[in-house]
């Protein structure tokens, strides 16, 4: 049984063991998802990278407040906070949006997180869509976003196409060079902020805490998945799916979740008896959408 944990059981926090927490969080409501027309309409060369919609933009937001008083409450200061985001433009804009929303945390300086561009946990394409075509040199997104850390050096960058399989063992090497690069450190308490999709946000969790993808709730829009350890202890654990407002997909920071951009894990093998490949605890079919 995988480690499991909910907010009156983590670890605690004694000068000999600190914890670290990582909140995985998927982008906010996709605009091409609330307007079809505009792939009909977008540059080729960019149909595979759209924006948010006003929705997502107000999503992310709610992350960010919520993120706001939650670092506050618990005294995490803004030099202990790392943030990643997928080089995607609507992850982009997630962590840009929920970022300027930090006020608190961050003081008179809103800028002392920066986003870190980081591609090991960028966008799924097991069909060969050609997604990441899409994406501009950072140079360019550093330009319209100027709190993009330019001079980060992405872990490593996925080799495509991927299968399930290689997309899984892609998480699993995401998760063991962040580990890595970012260790517990008994002197202080540290945050990573992970923003990604959905696909990434089930991946990243099976492969940190060993849960199957039954016990992985599905990944709705900002929906937020915070895993833990202590310095003394290589495990993650996370919330069970079952908890009233655990994090584990977690969804009460927002008001509107919306319909379009839809709750997502849906990594079991088609059949029949399960046409779209959906898993998940809430046992509701839903769409690819990610």
């Amino acid at each position: 049984m995988p480690p499991q944990s909910n907010s009156s059981d983590l670890p605690s926090t004694s000068e000999s063991s600190r914890v670290q927490s990582i909140y995985i969080v998927r982008h906010g409501d996709r605009w091409d998802y609330t307007h079809p027309e505009w792939k009909q309409s977008a540059s080729t060369k960019r149909k595979g990278d759209p924006s948010l919609s006003q929705l997502g933009h107000e999503q992310a937001r709610q992350v960010g407040r919520y993120f706001d008083k939650l670092f506050t409450k618990e005294n995490i200061a803004a030099e202990n906070i790392t943030l990643l985001s997928s080089p995607f433009l609507r992850t982009i804009q997630t962590s840009n949006e929920l970022l300027g929303q930090m006020k608190i945390t961050q003081g008179e300086k809103d800028d002392t997180i920066k986003i870190k561009p980081e591609y090991s946990i960028f966008e799924l394409d097991l069909w060969g869509q050609g997604l990441h075509e899409s994406l501009p040199h950072m140079e360019e997104r550093e330009c319209y976003f100027p709190r993009i850390d330019s001079s980060y050096e992405a872990l490593f960058v996925p080799t495509l196409p991927e299968s399930k399989d290689t997309f899984f063992d892609r998480c699993d090497e995401a998760m063991d060079q962040i580990g890595k690069a970012y260790p517990c450190e008994e002197e202080k308490n540290q945050v990573l902020i992970l923003v990604s999709h959905a696909a990434l946000c089930i991946g990243l969790v099976k492969s940190a805490t060993g849960c199957e993808l039954e016990e992985i709730n599905p990944a709705a829009p900002c929906s937020i998945y915070k895993i833990t350890r202590a310095s003394s202890d290589d495990k993650w654990s996370i919330d069970h799916h079952s908890i009233d407002n655990g994090m584990n997909g977690y969804t009460s920071h927002m008001k509107d979740i919306g319909t379009c951009t839809r709750p997502w894990n849906n990594f079991h093998t088609r059949c029949d008896e399960n046409p779209r490949g959906y898993s998940g605890p809430h046992g509701k079919e839903v769409d690819n959408d990610q």
